[in-house]
């Protein structure tokens, strides 16, 4: 009897515990991991061109000293010891006498830049020079006599003669500069003109000579100063470019294996000259900066191009990869999802661990582990994209890998359904600021240095954002851009 009844409790014993592995078993999921996809190459969005400002100079001293030589340009214009025949007006003399000329750089935006004569903003009218213009004008003194023969009675035959103050007027002139392609100076004069403070008022006036006498002394002034301005045309600002460009590049070491290329492509000029005897203006080197990683890249060794007529287009734009470590996102989903509970009519399983990782193709792969009424773990693949507004990283179709859900059916999917992903999908969100923020410091620092003896960088970064996400197998890169000025200085003035 004894060991009858023994045998009835094994069976008995057997059947129990056969039926709480099959339970068990039933309850347990653990797919293999996801055969990787091909890496592929994270692809780089174009940006537009961006602009290096480059100070130049021009002196402008020798056309200075030139003008107020009175052997280039005359100082006095005498005309007082015989009649000039004039079948238009009546026969005339005169005399005048100017100053030294003060010289004055205006950009042409419709108005001259000075107002020192009455007819000085009509005579410019029509006439733009393209670029800057220099403009120049000295005080002037005359007086004229016309033939009294040839007057009525009692009108007046002279001005600023006898016991009359001699009249007032001012000499201004103009010579527009601008630099060819060849990056030499030009300059050229455009115009002559005598403004009247104290006009001449001689009777009648269809035989006034006053027209003749400016018309005289202005032709007398236009040729010294294009002989004034002769020199100007023989400077060049090629070698203050030129040792810019060059510095531009030989690439920039932003961090450890992380480095600047410039990529310098053209060079526009901005038309924009100012100051007084030394001439301060710009041009704009175009670039293409791109940040790359390894070891130091080899420098551009594109040598300096004719210079472009048209003006690049303004402001400092250049992407950069940031690389998101996939340790560390695993540690940020885990500390988001450990202890995350999913239920179902009295059913539970609570997630004790996540990690991310690349899977190739773009894609990731999350490993979510739980236990409870399920055990094991979940594979689930997904692409990254990124929140441009909140600056956050996102899973996009995150869903179970083909290897979970062939497993699916032999567990309670129901604790596994869209709620879980949901919760998953919620939990894999990751800021990027911090990245942004570090990327900021190190591009204003690569920004802000000597790039040769001669040639110092000066930059503002005033805006840094991710604008793109790609999954390598090494981490996620997040493409950054930012935005900002880069100015240079090199050497100093002549």
């Amino acid at each position: 009897m004894f060991s009858k009844s023994g045998h009835g409790a094994i069976v008995i014993l057997s059947v129990a515990l056969f039926w709480s592995c099959s339970a068990f078993s039933e309850n347990i999921i653990r797919p293999p991991e996801p055969e990787p996809l091909p890496a592929l190459r994270p692809p780089l969005t174009p940006l537009a061109p961006s602009m290096i400002s480059v100070p130049i100079y021009v002196d402008l001293s020798p056309m200075l000293r030139q003008i107020n030589d009175e052997t280039v340009v005359p100082k006095k214009f005498d005309h007082w010891g015989t009649y000039v025949k004039n079948p238009k007006a009546a026969d005339y003399k005169y005399y005048a006498e100017r100053d030294d000329f003060a010289m004055q750089l205006s950009l042409n935006s419709g108005s001259t830049g000075m107002e020192t004569g009455t007819g000085l903003r009509d005579w410019w009218k029509g006439i733009q020079p393209q670029g800057s213009s220099v403009f120049m004008s000295a005080p002037l003194r005359y007086k004229i006599e016309a033939n009294s023969s040839a007057q009525a009675a009692g009108s007046s035959v002279h001005c600023g003669e006898g016991n009359e103050w001699p009249r007032r007027a001012t000499l201004d002139g103009n010579v527009a500069l601008g630099l060819t392609a060849s990056y030499n100076v030009s300059a050229s004069v455009t115009g002559v003109v005598v403004n009247a403070i104290d006009p001449c008022l001689i009777r009648p006036a269809s035989l006034d000579p006053t027209q003749d006498v400016n018309q005289r002394v202005t032709d007398s002034v236009r040729g010294g100063l294009t002989r004034a301005a002769a020199p100007i045309n023989t400077m060049t600002v090629k070698h203050q470019v030129e040792q810019v460009w060059n510095a531009l590049r030989t690439p920039i070491q932003v961090d450890q294996d992380l480095w600047l290329q410039l990529n310098p492509d053209r060079v526009g000029q901005s038309g924009v000259l100012k100051g007084g005897a030394v001439a301060e203006g710009e041009v704009q080197i175009v670039v293409n900066p791109t940040v790359v990683r390894g070891s130091e890249p080899s420098g551009a060794t594109t040598a300096l191009p004719p210079l472009d007529i048209q003006p690049a287009s303004p402001g400092f734009h250049v992407t950069a990869d940031v690389a998101l470590d996939y340790a560390a996102l695993s540690k940020s989903l885990a500390n988001r999802l450990i202890g995350r509970r999913v239920q179902h009519k009295g059913d539970v399983i609570k997630i004790t661990n996540a990690e991310i990782s690349g899977h190739g193709g773009n894609q990731v792969v999350l490993r979510v582990d739980f236990n409870g009424d399920i055990i094991g773990h979940v594979y689930m693949i997904g692409k990254p994209a990124i929140n441009v507004l909140t600056q956050t990283i996102f899973i996009g179709g995150l869903d179970y890998d083909s290897g979970t859900a062939e497993l699916l059916p032999k567990v309670d999917s129901r604790l596994l359904d869209a709620s879980f992903r949901e919760l998953v999908t919620d939990g894999a969100i990751f800021g990027v600021t911090t990245a942004t923020d570090r990327m900021k410091g190190l591009l204003a620092a690569a920004l802000n240095r000597s790039l040769s003896p001669a040639v110092s960088m000066r930059g503002t970064v005033e805006s840094v954002q991710g604008i793109n996400v790609f999954a390598a197998t090494d981490g996620l890169y997040v493409q950054v851009t930012s935005e900002g000025t880069v100015r240079v200085t090199a050497g100093g003035k002549p």
